[in-house]
């Protein structure tokens, strides 16, 4: 008797002490409940195609070296951008353009990124989105230069190819003298 006492405290506490070591069970994180002043469309965000972020990566790279002609495979033909000032631009050929005349307007332009990363939901399976955060640097032609923050959203179509753009900008504070 003393022996299955024995054997029952330690099958006992071997119990304990896995559950204490044991890593919970992951459960979605619901970002949607009845005390929430919004309704949120996007409900089950997970990480997405990394391929994605990094043809955003090197859009990014060929924008700076103003050769911006390497990522037009990028985009779908019915590509849609919103720019920072408004501007509704509707087009593959017509965003090329104005991204390479903007780019153009400029002796050089570098770039640094904080965040990039690709997300997905199934409440839009038809797409996935690349969101990029980072800081430009404009050299202008005269020598002068400006600095703003970046964030931009690129949508992504099943092809692989960028459907949607929409890019904000906040600038930079100036240097304290």
């Amino acid at each position: 008797m003393k022996r299955s006492l024995i054997f029952a405290t330690i099958i006992l506490l071997a119990s304990f002490s896995f559950n204490l070591y044991a890593q919970p069970q992951a459960t979605p994180v619901k970002n949607q409940s009845s005390d929430q002043p919004y309704k949120i469309q996007a409900t089950k965000i997970t990480i997405g195609n990394p391929a994605y972020a990094q043809k955003v990566l090197w859009a990014w790279k060929y924008y700076d070296n103003n050769t911006l002609e390497k990522a037009a495979d990028l985009f779908a033909d019915d590509i849609v951008a919103t720019l920072p000032d408004g501007t509704l631009i509707k087009g593959k050929d017509n965003f090329i353009k104005a991204m390479q005349e903007y780019r153009s307007s400029f002796a050089s332009v570098t770039s640094e990124v904080a965040a990039c990363t690709a997300l997905k939901t199934p409440d839009d399976p038809g797409r996935e989105v690349v969101t990029i955060w980072g800081m430009e640097t404009d050299t202008n032609k005269d020598g002068t230069v400006t600095k703003v923050h970046l964030n931009e959203v690129w949508f992504f179509n099943k092809q692989g190819k960028v459907v949607e753009f929409h890019q904000l900008i906040a600038k930079d504070t100036p240097d304290k003298k």
